[in-house]
């Protein structure tokens, strides 16, 4: 599965860019972009398009030439026959969203304030908390930069002003169609659900660049 569309917690069937455009294109109303906390983040742009392609360069590595007689073994009749190594070697698992996003997701419920929510993501270390509804099930998503417009220590509730729209993935979406799409669509933060819209993990930017950073350790990852 590829991405999904959340809206207002339910799973949509509305093509991710129908809703969506992509960066650079206009939109034909004046709403609410998804994501929209990821709007100040523009400056990534370029930064970001190598940042994708290392990431796909790093889940699919080059094949290399082969090493004959480096290894030998018996044939049925006892004689020897030379081993190519690399075919010793386990062939690398495709990084998923399942290996890389965040649990348990941290929630708050959508009637209290900025500052209710700015404190406890202060207290949880987290940029996005996913918003509730009277059930429990997660509606949408808060970011520390739509706190921060408008207003750390508000008491106005955020019951409006949460992203309702999200793009969303499942566990086995490709981390690299993740990585794409915080770029064309700019956001930051993508929630992970299965099939029966249960809330999985998140991931982040951060969680992104955590394994950019992991470098030539990026097989333990899979």
């Amino acid at each position: 599965m590829s991405l999904i569309v959340i809206d207002h917690g339910n799973r949509i069937e509305t093509p991710v860019k129908s809703l969506f455009p992509a960066r650079g294109v206009e939109q034909t109303s004046p709403t609410k972009a998804i994501h929209d906390s990821a709007g100040l983040e523009k400056r990534v742009h370029a930064d970001g398009e190598t940042f994708t392609n290392i990431l796909k360069n790093e889940t699919k590595q080059p094949p290399k030439e082969n090493s004959p007689d480096s290894y030998n073994s018996y044939n049925a009749d006892n004689t020897y026959s030379a081993i190519n190594p690399e075919k010793l070697k386990p062939r690398a698992t495709k990084l998923t969203a399942a290996h890389v996003m965040s649990h348990p997701v941290h929630t708050i419920a959508r009637e209290v304030t900025f500052n209710t929510a700015w404190l406890r993501m202060q207290e949880l270390r987290v940029s996005h908390l996913m918003v509730t509804g009277n059930s429990g099930e997660p509606v949408g998503i808060i970011s520390h930069i739509d706190i921060i417009e408008h207003g750390k220590e508000s008491p106005v509730s955020i019951a409006n002003y949460y992203t309702k729209q999200l793009i969303a993935a499942s566990a086995d979406t490709d981390i690299s169609v993740i990585s794409s799409s915080f770029i064309e669509y700019e956001i930051n933060a993508m929630p992970i659900f299965d099939s029966n819209n249960q809330l999985l993990g998140i991931v982040c930017r951060s969680d992104l660049l955590r394994l950019l950073i992991s470098g030539s350790h990026i097989e333990s990852w899979a």
